[in-house]
């Protein structure tokens, strides 16, 4: 090549060069606003190399210049970052909705609420006491009663339809996951096919990374990026994407049976675990539990209970343990407790242990062991059997015994309580029914101690379900042992009954008892005598009776209500603080990826100067080539002449 012509090729070079440079800067500027757009950049190299000998030797020269590559500006740490903070964003505000909607619900402190129904029905029984005979007062009752049962019921309806909704919209996430992973797949293919053909597909890229963003706020997933550009992405260890082939999830239930959606592996019935993200958060907001609504895995209150006493034979006879287990287990049954209470012979740790191994015990049972012992069982090797045993199935054990010391430690390990063998000594004394009593009131105590979760609704459900339990449990034991104002008077009967037979005192199943339409039948006293108020005054001291327990304790009924709405309210702050902390993490993670990744419009200003004044140059060298040879072939044209 003539270096005159070469002079064209470097003019040329430098006019197509500086003209994709204007193009680049151009489609930054355009897209300035674009969401998920990264800026390019032209990439210009050296042209080659051209070679010729003169007088002198070997000469080189360049022919210009070239676009090596439109490259996006990315920061794939900063990606990263931004997309792990997006997906704990999206968790925590899917449970800060849930707990606004929990409060919504609750309405407390305001008048409208369940502590100022239960406040209004506890005084209702205070008056009656003050006027056992009035009519009017046990209308009162009657009325102040049948408001707190429909509030109940309300409430717990409310709360039903408020996990429905949630599992509603899982499902409704679950396919917003599908259509984003599809839309990957399809774009991993544009992207290659592109790049194949050496075109830029930078603008894809964008949409595929936007994509990305959607998504890691709905599910946590890896994303991993192939060297031919297209990317895999697994969620749970399960590939969601692999290059152009995409895999759907799909909402389902966990167990045939269950009405609560989990996400499943298309064509399989595998769980596909989700460890952070919206999804996440929705699913422990609704209750990330198996079991239907109504069950006892999503706040049903479980009244079965299993108590087996292993009676130690030489402590006492088999008719007269039989007579003690039968009185606890009235007490069982007197307080609504559906109890299946069992005795078992025993003569050494060791048998005890593998007896506790052999039981077949209710799977939704509260479960309970009475060991009763003259203190002789007392091998230390036998005794860490028995533990372990009766851990294993899941009983606390308390212990009758005239040898507390050896027995405290392995009672208080496993939630149980060690008494006197003298208490128990005799079903008639009033030690005996102490410990009757005490051992009943445990169940209540185990039935409001709902141990702490990530979930929400059903959390709240299955606190609010026990305290509804125990309180009317509790008025139906008082009021069944009051006589009415009949005449003669009669005993009284359950004040609340359960709208579906079977199924335990809770929100959405309680109603007063009909015969309650004959304000006679309020039991509000304890002989039928006239002026007595004895059992009315009981009822309503049940606000203050120590009946449930707590975080810290041993509660009334009115302290485990304040227990709830300050749990509820604790976590609720919680998860506002700590969505707010989080959105100010995404803001910054975005912040510092978009200072790398954003347009800026004083710097493609710049650029676009720096590129107009290079083609202008360009273009005068490519008129001056032209102007020089034109005037060589002009007179060289003249010589022949």
């Amino acid at each position: 090549m003539g270096v005159g012509f070469a002079s064209y090729e470097i003019a040329r070079s430098g006019l197509t060069v500086n003209e994709r440079g204007l193009y680049v800067t151009g489609h930054n500027i355009s897209n300035v606003n674009t969401p998920g757009y990264v800026r390019q950049q032209a990439m210009i190299k050296n042209g080659p190399v051209e070679s010729y000998y003169t007088r002198a030797g070997l000469m080189q020269y360049g022919l210009g210049s070239d676009i090596q590559d439109i490259r996006q500006i990315r920061h794939v740490f900063l990606d990263n970052v931004f997309r792990q903070e997006n997906t704990t964003l999206g968790y925590w505000e899917s449970r800060r909705k849930t707990f606004q909607d929990v409060e919504a619900i609750m309405a407390e402190p305001i008048e409208s609420g369940l502590q100022n129904m239960l406040n209004n029905f506890w005084d209702s029984w205070q008056e009656l006491s003050k006027e056992p005979e009035s009519l009017t007062v046990r209308a009162l009752v009657r009325q102040r009663s049948e408001a707190l049962v429909q509030h109940i019921n309300h409430m717990g309806e409310q709360l039903d339809r408020l996990q429905s909704d949630l599992n509603t919209e899982i499902a409704v996430r679950i396919d917003e996951v599908n259509e984003i992973t599809r839309q990957i797949a399809s774009l991993n293919v544009t992207i290659l096919r592109n790049e194949i053909n050496s075109d830029s597909a930078n603008d894809y890229r964008d949409q595929r990374n936007s994509l990305i963003d959607r998504l890691t706020k709905l599910v946590k997933a890896d994303v991993n990026e192939m060297q031919d550009g297209q990317v895999d992405i697994s969620v749970g260890g399960y590939f969601l994407v692999q290059k152009g082939v995409s895999r759907d999830l799909y909402a389902a239930e966990r167990n045939a049976g269950e009405n609560f959606y989990v996400a499943k592996l298309a064509g399989t019935n595998t769980e596909v675990p989700l460890n952070s993200g919206i999804i996440k958060g929705l699913m422990e907001s609704r209750g990330e539990v198996s079991g239907a609504i109504g069950s006892y895995e999503n706040g049903a209150p479980n009244t079965n209970v299993d108590v087996v006493f292993y009676v130690d034979t030489s402590t006492m006879s088999a008719a007269e343990a039989a007579t003690r287990m039968n009185i606890y287990s009235q007490w069982l049954s007197d307080r609504g407790l559906n109890a299946n209470v069992m005795m078992r012979e025993v003569g050494s740790a060791a048998e005890i242990a593998g007896q506790v191994a052999s039981e077949t015990l209710q799977a939704d049972a509260r479960k309970y062991a009475i060991l009763v012992t003259n203190g002789t069982l007392t091998n230390p090797d036998d005794m860490d059997a028995l533990q372990e045993a009766l851990a294993n199935k899941g009983m606390d054990a308390s212990v009758v015994t005239n040898s507390p010391s050896t027995w405290s430690k392995m009672t208080r390990e496993l939630g149980g309580t060690t008494y006197s063998l003298a208490d128990f000594a005799n079903a008639d004394t009033d030690e005996y029914t102490k410990f009757a009593s005490e051992m009943a009131m445990r169940t209540n105590a185990d039935m409001g101690h709902i141990s702490s979760s990530t979930n929400i609704v059903s959390d709240m459900k299955a606190r609010l379900n026990a305290l509804v339990n125990i309180m009317l449990r509790e008025v139906n034991y008082l009021h069944r042992n009051g006589k009415t104002m009949k005449d003669p008077p009669t005993d009284g009967d359950d004040f609340f009954v359960s709208i579906i037979p079977g199924r335990p005192l809770e929100m959405g199943n309680i109603r007063l008892n009909s015969n309650l339409s004959d304000l006679a039948n309020i039991a509000s006293s304890k002989t039928g005598e006239s002026g007595d108020n004895s059992n009315a005054l009981q009822i309503a001291n049940l606000r203050n009776a120590v009946l449930v327990a707590d975080s810290a304790g041993v509660a009334s009924l009115d302290d485990y209500y304040q227990d709830i709405i300050l749990h509820m309210g604790n976590n609720g702050t919680d998860a506002m603080n700590i969505t707010d902390s989080q959105n100010k993490l995404v803001q910054s993670a975005d912040a510092q990826r978009t200072a790398i990744t954003g347009v800026s419009m004083d710097e493609e200003m710049t650029n676009m100067m720096k590129f107009k004044f290079a083609y202008d140059a360009s273009s005068r060298v490519l008129n001056i080539i032209d102007s020089m040879i034109e005037t060589v072939v002009n007179r060289l044209g003249l010589v022949g002449r």
